[in-house]
């Protein structure tokens, strides 16, 4: 291992060069994007790669710098269908070219206005769904504009009418959030049609087909499709088309009841949308109201619900009990490095957990109080006091206040049908960072990563920084794992995995930055930090003020940010993007010791002056 870790961090340092025999002959070699590649952003793009050094390079008419390792970078304007960026290079000794061709979707396409069409892409409903009363329904299709449309459930209402409007699409999430204020747009579209019904209590349906229709005044001029129905008499010309998804109505005499299979289980906003609640275990049951395409709608409380995969519970037999637990009593365990704060249920309930800085707020959904008792371990020096509240007719709530001004990660799980929420003492640190255990997580392996201009990969780079920042802390008193030692394969969620079971009280996760296309790297560069929890926020700051200090390079913020590596709630997880590697300078920068010791340097005192102030 010590031989391999040599021969990598040699490999890293050694500059980018060609070989003599080819030092002063034109070549091109583009690293991003690929031939044929389909990209996702429709008006500008990047594009570099190497040359060689001392060359001069035009790109699509256009001038662009190489760097002294022959490294080039360029951000252009694209348009939509296949493009073509051409490239050549030139020196004495002559001239080489190359071409990339590209795929560019057109976001805001619209349909001619001499035709009659319906497009099937962009249908809503487009899956499955069993809804029940007082369920709004969303219809929408695109079509040739300025005409008349409606919309029809089979068996339930026909023929309502739909509006045209402009279509904005959602803000390309790359610009909003990675781009310069001025740099984002809204995809426009004309000829989309909108509607929506609402169910009614005696409404019922069992896999009804929705009826799209688009009708217009007939001319000569319109170019129709095989389908479309004219009407002589009204002097108008018709299309109907089928939404790809069917509507159940169902009236829920008896309840459903679902329960969790998955070991760990995330509830969601929406189908397929941010994270509502996290880390649920096995055997939680709650009441299944709907379902939309491989999407189970869940009641938590009388105006809060959530969405779980069809994959991931399995349907209980009717008469099974509703999901609901008389709350008696609360009581605290002292262990050596936590408190257990243990809350008695009758079965198992979702639960959601919000955090400030000393403070923990723990809510129940299907708890009812009958509290009567809050029993505290005398041992226990961490709780300051805990109180409760019914914030709805099924939601309780618990405030765990606290006695530490930061709190250092919890972990809440089920003891059969006693939900335990065990809160960490903050390590005990005697001499700069000796008592904490820190684990390292040198991002991605096998796959590369992102890779730099003259093809330095990430995964190569985090591993180097991840051993030079491993041997600064043992250095400094800390207990350190890493969760790759080598190019091993290690899937991601092992990776978190590996930190929380070694009893870790920090994880770092290394990592070197690239774009979404479409984002100009010239004014988008520099280091970064991310966490997910609040627990982490201080720590990410810190962490980001130090490398800010060090690193001759822009600041490029602290970000939520909800990756795999800052999820974890049992400790504080940040993720570091070090730099560019995209960036020609800041590729360069990567292959030199100096600054990679200014980085890892700058993550310790960072976590340094953490634990100081915390």
């Amino acid at each position: 291992m010590i031989k391999k870790t040599l021969f990598l961090i040699w490999l890293i340092t050694l500059p980018h060069s060609f070989s003599s025999a080819q030092e002063e002959l034109p070549a091109i070699n583009v690293v991003y994007p690929k031939d044929g590649q389909t990209l996702t952003s429709s008006d500008s793009a990047f594009i570099f790669g190497w040359v060689t050094p001392r060359s001069s390079l035009v790109i699509n008419g256009l001038d662009v710098e190489v760097y002294p390792n022959g490294a080039f970078l360029a951000f252009l304007g694209i348009q939509p269908g296949e493009f073509i960026f051409e490239l050549a290079d030139s020196n004495e000794k002559g001239v080489a070219v190359d071409s990339v061709r590209v795929s560019v979707p057109n976001y805001s396409s619209t349909i001619s206005e001499d035709s009659l069409a319906i497009e099937k892409t962009g249908m809503l409903p487009d899956v499955d769904m069993n809804l029940r009363a007082g369920d709004i329904i969303q219809f929408r299709f695109k079509g040739t504009p300025g005409g008349k449309a409606t919309f029809s459930i089979e068996g339930l209402v026909f023929n309502l009418p739909m509006t045209q409007s402009i279509f904005q699409n959602e803000k390309y999430w790359g610009r909003e959030v990675f781009g310069d204020k001025d740099s984002t747009n809204q995809i426009q579209s004309s000829g989309v049609y909108t509607g929506a019904y609402q169910i009614k209590p005696e409404d019922k349906l069992e896999n009804a087909k929705v009826i799209f229709q688009l009708s217009r005044e007939l001319k000569d001029s319109l170019k129709l499709a095989p389908l479309a129905e004219v009407d002589k008499v009204s002097n108008t010309v018709s299309l109907k088309t089928f939404a790809s998804g069917r509507i159940t109505v169902t009236q829920d005499l008896i309840p459903q009841i679902i329960e969790f299979t998955d070991s760990v289980q995330i509830v969601r906003t929406g189908p397929g949308l941010g994270y509502l609640l996290l880390f649920q275990p096995k055997g939680i049951r709650a009441i299944a109201n709907g379902q939309i395409g491989e999407w189970v709608r869940i009641k938590l409380a009388p105006s809060q619900e959530g969405w779980v995969k069809l994959g991931s519970i399995k349907l209980l037999p009717p008469g099974t009990s509703i999901p609901r637990s008389k709350i008696n009593l609360i009581r605290t365990e002292n262990r050596p490095d936590r408190v257990s704060v243990i809350i008695p249920l009758s079965q198992r309930l979702p639960f959601k957990i919000e955090q400030d800085s000393s403070e923990i707020l723990l809510s129940i959904f299907g708890g009812i109080s009958n509290t009567d008792w809050v029993k505290y371990n005398p041992e226990d020096e961490l709780i300051n006091q805990i109180s409760w509240s019914q914030l709805q007719e099924s939601v309780y709530q618990l405030n765990i206040k606290l006695n530490q001004k930061q709190q250092w990660g919890y972990d809440a799980h089920y003891d059969g049908t006693d939900l335990v929420l065990d809160i960490n003492k903050k390590p005990k640190i005697e001499k700069d960072l000796d008592g904490l255990k820190i684990a390292i997580d040198a991002g991605h392996s096998p796959e590369d990563g992102a890779v730099g201009p003259t093809g330095l990969t990430e995964k190569e780079v985090n591993l180097h920084l991840a051993y030079r920042l491993k041997y600064l802390l043992e250095e400094h008193g800390a207990e350190v794992v890493l969760t790759r030692g080598g190019m091993e394969a290690v899937e991601l969620y092992d990776r978190p995995k590996r930190a929380t079971e070694a009893g870790s009280h920090i994880l770092i996760s290394i990592h070197n930055n690239a774009l979404p296309d479409g984002v100009n790297p010239f004014i988008n560069n520099g280091v970064s930090t991310y966490y997910y929890h609040p627990q982490s926020l201080p720590l990410a700051r810190s962490i980001q003020k130090e490398l800010v200090k060090r690193l001759d390079i822009p600041d490029y913020g602290t970000y939520y940010a909800s990756f795999v590596l800052t999820r974890p709630t049992q400790l504080l997880c940040v993720l570091v993007e070090c730099a560019f590697i995209m960036y020609p300078q800041q590729e360069m920068m990567l292959r030199d010791d100096k600054f990679k010791q200014e980085v890892v340097e700058g993550i310790y005192r960072g976590i340094k002056k953490f634990c100081r102030e915390f």
